[in-house]
């Protein structure tokens, strides 16, 4: 009921902040229609594990209820093809008034239209039950309920599962990525390692520029630039601390970072052989020390992306080159952290 009351108080609010209208009865108890005592079961006790505010529109949240979990998603047009491990459900009052109060929605209708569809109809007049879901549901923003397998990775993050619903249905997005950038992006989300910052890629997979999407997956990647020496350090010297809390240790108390060209040679140095060999072609592929030229193909547009400086440009490329390099950083991000996650985020063993 509480949910109901903040769904209606947020409407309540909206005809108040304007002087079209005034509501007679603004105190009055108003409420959806009940559907099902098991709705209303779901609206009080689900647990929201996760909320997401990805963009100003496209907002998430993740809810777990007797053993299942769902993913209620405003901003998204979807369609019915949808991903392995979705299931569209359709919209209940329940799922509405979680939506708007745990994502905070602001009513996308006039106060006008607020004041006409509410306004007649409160607790105390004859015959009320509560309002028609479909006369509310269509003064917010547009709501889309899944079910989620439990048993696919993705489930448990709300990033990865708005990950794989962007590269589903990313449609007219602002870079022309291709079908091949598209699907590696959606394999990742859905079976990369959890250690990833889904965050990250998920920010970069909405970018307005290609340098925007180049620069998460950097990011991403440069997370794990202490790893290489790290090794080489705990091999002699055994921490039982994660190689995350080593590295914030080693530069808040040290001022020791790793020199990024070098480490990202060295973290390109543990990759496959083939897919050293990919990136060379992409990169350099006249370079015979291949990991050094491709680690420094990589730092140099790194920089001129980060960087506003004459001595260094940006480089112009196609939609084609583009799209081959961030197929590949994709691919990069993937192997390293399917190598080095477990040993960079969880607690070594001793």
């Amino acid at each position: 009921m509480q949910m109901s009351t903040e769904l209606f108080a947020t409407l309540v609010a909206s005809v108040e902040a304007s002087s079209d209208r005034a509501l007679s009865n603004n105190d009055a108890p108003r409420w959806i229609r009940k559907l099902s005592e098991e709705d209303a079961i779901l609206m009080s006790q689900a647990d929201v594990r996760d909320v997401c505010i990805v963009t100003r529109h496209l907002r998430a949240l993740l809810l777990q209820h007797e053993g299942k979990r769902f993913l209620t998603v405003s901003g998204l047009d979807a369609d019915d093809d949808l991903p392995e491990g979705f299931e569209a459900l359709e919209l209940t009052p329940s799922f509405l008034a979680l939506a708007v109060s745990q994502l905070k929605l602001a009513p996308r209708a006039s106060p006008i239209e607020i004041f006409d569809t509410i306004e007649s109809s409160f607790a105390g007049e004859d015959g009320y039950e509560g309002h028609e879901l479909e006369d509310i549901a269509k003064l917010f923003p547009s709501v889309s309920v899944f079910k989620l397998n439990e048993d696919a990775d993705s489930s448990g993050s709300i990033w990865r599962s708005v990950g794989v619903l962007l590269s589903k249905f990313y449609g007219q997005g602002p870079i022309e990525l291709s079908g091949e950038a598209l699907n590696g992006l959606k394999e990742l989300y859905e079976a990369g390692s959890n250690h990833v910052p889904f965050r990250n890629i998920v920010q970069g997979h909405l970018a307005i520029t290609w340098s925007g999407l180049f620069l998460e997956l950097y990011r991403a990647i440069e997370q794990l630039y202490s790893v290489p020496k790290l090794v080489k350090l705990t091999d002699i010297w055994a921490s039982p601390k994660s190689f995350y809390e080593l590295a914030e240790l080693l530069e808040s108390q040290l001022g020791w970072r790793p020199k990024e060209e070098d480490a990202l040679r060295e973290l390109i140095e543990s990759c496959d052989a083939s897919l050293l060999e990919m990136l060379a072609n992409e990169l350099c592929p006249d370079a015979e020390n291949k990991s050094q030229a491709v680690a420094k193909a990589i730092y140099k547009q790194r920089n001129s992306l980060v960087h506003f400086r004459s001595a260094m440009p940006e480089q112009c490329y196609s939609n084609e080159q583009w799209n081959n390099r961030i197929c590949l950083m994709i691919k990069l991000v993937s192997q390293l952290y399917e190598r080095h996650g477990n040993n960079y985020m969880l607690p070594r063993a001793q």
